[in-house]
């Protein structure tokens, strides 16, 4: 048995990867769900564009610093991410309220697009109506926030009623 690294969801659906040749099968339910696979397995599927994509883009993350330089993830000597920038939820919440909207403007041009996603799923499932930043994730993305979360209020008063 080989070295095993620990990959996570980080965002808010089913990831899989799944390679018949190397007979790898993983799945990751939700965000936040950990799953291992051995080290040499990993090193081989990352040459697929498919994978690599995964990692670049922040849908599945490694913590270990060592093992992402190894895989050509991160550059060699780097003590934190340079490449994949993945953030945390407090880290969103500063974002959608605390940044300006010229911080705002300029920190998202730093993140894959999978994490401008999850940033504005965040601010749909928070209720994060800030309009400037929305219109900016919005010209981005082509996700409405603000009409996400009206929709999501008609939603819940529509079940209330129901009730």
């Amino acid at each position: 048995m080989g070295e095993k690294v620990k990959i996570e969801s980080l965002v808010s659906r089913t990831v899989a990867l799944i390679d018949r040749d190397l007979r790898v099968s993983r799945t990751w339910e939700k965000k936040g769900s950990v799953r291992t696979i051995d080290f040499d397995v990993l090193q081989e599927m990352i040459y697929d564009p498919g994978v690599a994509y995964m990692f670049e883009q922040g849908i599945l993350g490694i913590q270990d610093m060592d093992v992402k330089i190894r895989l050509g993830l991160e550059p060699d000597g780097a003590k934190a991410p340079e490449n994949i920038i993945t953030l945390t939820d407090t880290e969103r919440d500063n974002y959608l309220r605390n940044y300006t909207l010229k911080q705002f403007k300029e920190k998202i041009q730093e993140l894959p697009r999978e994490q401008v996603i999850e940033l504005a799923n965040y601010a749909i499932e928070h209720e994060i109506a800030d309009f400037p930043k929305s219109e900016v994730l919005k010209r981005m993305i082509d996700i409405d926030i603000i009409s996400a979360i009206k929709l999501n209020r008609a939603d819940k008063e529509e079940l209330k009623v129901e009730e």
